[in-house]
């Protein structure tokens, strides 16, 4: 009885995730401003703190950057610094060059970060502890749902990988994007909202992890050449809702990889954290099927400018 209604859970979410994903589709515009993420029932909680400047952070969070190892880090990101000055000259000359291709500049900026993480991975291929080997990356053609994509006259944005927990009982998944576009204050990239709506719906869609009342996601978005942020996404058991954490825009923008850079990388190598199962049949807190659960706000229209 119980695992049923820990389903019923998962279809009402599954359902809702869906025509998140339906209105998503529907609207070009390629930022959300907070007023349209609110009328959509999405809530947006406090700043991820990724400079780890206030003592407490009572929000939750699930996934916890790599802090060990700052020498290793280094080197190996000084080993990959021809990386990070490489420019798409050598692209424009290839015979099939879009010129219009705009993820194309997220995508160049991304090689450093790929080749820091290839140079861990390398290093770290026989410990199976290090935060290197806590999930492993996959392409489209590898996994059995469409990721993210979108092509036309106003938005632009592709999947790099989706990142999937080695450990079997694991809900954590990530998600690397390449978007043209660099958010203005106070909005989230549309790109960003569907990576995370994609991913948790093919969470709840799987039941692989129905013994689990939060199943959350991490979106590292390269904007353009020159910005990057984290997203952090989970639907919330208790409020029925979608809920966000969003980092400051991090600043690429140097000949050098630039500090930010290495905040980025350093989330780009997490650890999954945070209290996701459910403790017993007996747990209330939070709440543990659809009878339970009081309904969400239903998803209205909402102009999109």
């Amino acid at each position: 009885m119980e695992q049923i209604r820990r389903r019923n859970l998962e279809v009402a979410q599954f359902k809702q995730l869906c025509a998140l994903k339906k209105y998503i589709h529907r609207h070009s515009p390629p930022t959300i401003d907070d007023s349209e993420l609110e009328a959509l029932g999405v809530l947006k909680r406090t700043d991820l703190d990724v400079d780890n400047s206030s003592p407490c952070d009572f929000e939750p969070r699930f996934f916890s950057p790599w802090y060990d190892g700052d020498s290793d880090l280094k080197e190996e990101g000084d080993g990959a610094r021809v990386y990070w000055s490489e420019t798409l000259d050598r692209d424009k000359d290839h015979p099939e060059w879009i010129p219009n291709a705009g993820y194309k500049y997220p995508e160049m900026r991304a090689r450093w970060f790929n080749r820091v993480c290839f140079r861990l991975a390398r290093d770290h291929e026989d410990d199976k502890t290090h935060p290197i080997c806590t999930y492993t990356a996959f392409a489209q053609e590898d996994l059995d749902f469409s990721v993210p994509y979108r092509h036309d006259y106003r938005s632009h944005y592709v999947t790099e990988a989706v990142m999937l927990p080695t450990a079997a009982d694991t809900p954590h998944t990530g998600i690397t994007m390449f978007d043209p576009v660099v958010a203005p204050e106070g909005t989230m990239l549309r790109s960003e909202l569907d990576a995370a709506v994609t991913l948790l719906r093919e969470q709840v869609r799987s039941g692989r992890f129905t013994d689990h009342h939060t199943k959350p996601v991490l979106v590292l978005s390269y904007q353009w050449e020159t910005h990057g942020r984290i997203t952090q996404a989970h639907i919330d058991a208790k409020l029925n809702k979608l809920v966000i954490r969003q980092s400051r825009l991090l600043n690429f923008k140097a000949k050098e990889p630039t500090p930010d850079a290495y905040i980025f990388l350093r989330w780009l190598i997490n650890r999954p954290v945070g209290a996701t199962k459910y403790v017993s049949v007996q747990d209330d807190d939070p709440p543990q099927g659809r009878d339970r659960l009081e309904a969400g706000p239903p998803l209205v229209e909402v102009e999109s400018r």
